[in-house]
């Protein structure tokens, strides 16, 4: 029986995966480590195992830093958010992707051009805008701010993958007498799930993770998000790194769910939207 031989090359580009795996995986099991040890023992040997199973640490995370009030408001954010820039996302690039009208590729260079704008360059003039029409703390508007920063990346995507939806089926939808809202949800919409999932977990990601935007725009504590919970073991004089350990672990519990859960359509998403469009 003969054995398959691989080129050099093959080995090369292995080792380089296993290398870059490490590198991403180390960061969260050094944290997961920490997570159960005191903060003598991290500072002592940060490398080693933990010696005993902290879990007061996790309930010292949930409490001070009330990661369960934070959870939840974290979520309603990015259900909001989920909603509208995938609904009106998916309106955006079904246009783009299968209507021919003048001007269309200046458009959608228009929405794309959205993804080299730094979030950071838009903080003051929001804030200023914000405060004197009296909107802070307003959850409703920052969805439409969140939505506003996750419209280039789905539009990017989901215009790509509808490209390579057959018009044929259009058509066939249109002869039997649709119309196009009933050919968008009725058709258009079901084949782009795959598209709409891996989109959704980006803006998951990119929403869950957002300090920036709730810290400027949120005074009020009772309205914080999950990183801003985590700030409460950071102080001036001192910091609590186990529980702060088990904070970071705890927010990205739900992250990595929705990717085991989802791993299979995002992928085809990507992939479909990238060879397709």
């Amino acid at each position: 029986m003969k054995t398959k031989k691989h080129s050099a090359g093959y080995y090369i580009g292995f080792l380089i995966f296993i290398i870059v795996a490490l590198i991403n995986i180390y960061p969260m099991a050094f944290s997961i480590f920490c997570s159960f040890k005191g903060n003598l023992e991290i500072f002592s040997s940060f490398t080693a195992l933990p010696k005993k199973l902290r879990i007061e640490n996790y309930l010292t995370a949930w409490n001070v830093g009330n990661i369960g009030r934070y959870f939840l408001n974290t979520i309603i954010l990015a259900v909001g958010t989920l909603a509208i820039s995938c609904l009106f996302g998916a309106m955006a690039s079904y246009v783009l992707a299968k209507f021919k009208f003048r001007g269309k590729s200046k458009i959608y260079l228009l929405f794309i051009s959205g993804m080299m704008i730094p979030i950071q360059a838009v903080l003051i003039p929001l804030s200023y805008i914000f405060g004197k029409l009296g909107i802070m703390n307003n959850y409703p508007v920052l969805i439409l701010l969140y939505a506003a920063f996750c419209f280039p990346m789905t539009i990017l995507i989901l215009t790509g993958f509808m490209n390579g939806i057959p018009t044929e089926l259009e058509e066939a939808m249109v002869i039997d007498g649709a119309n196009i809202y009933q050919v968008f949800f009725k058709m258009i919409l079901p084949l782009s799930v795959p598209g709409i999932v891996s989109v959704s977990i980006f803006n998951f990601i990119q929403v869950w993770n957002n300090l920036l935007f709730p810290l400027i725009f949120i005074s009020d504590k009772d309205k914080g998000t999950i990183s801003m919970g985590l700030l409460a073991f950071f102080g001036e004089y001192s910091t609590d790194y186990s529980s702060s350990m088990a904070g970071i672990c705890l927010t990205t519990i739900p992250v990595i769910i929705a990717y085991i859960f989802f791993q299979e359509k995002i992928e085809n998403g990507l992939m479909s939207g990238a060879v397709k469009g």
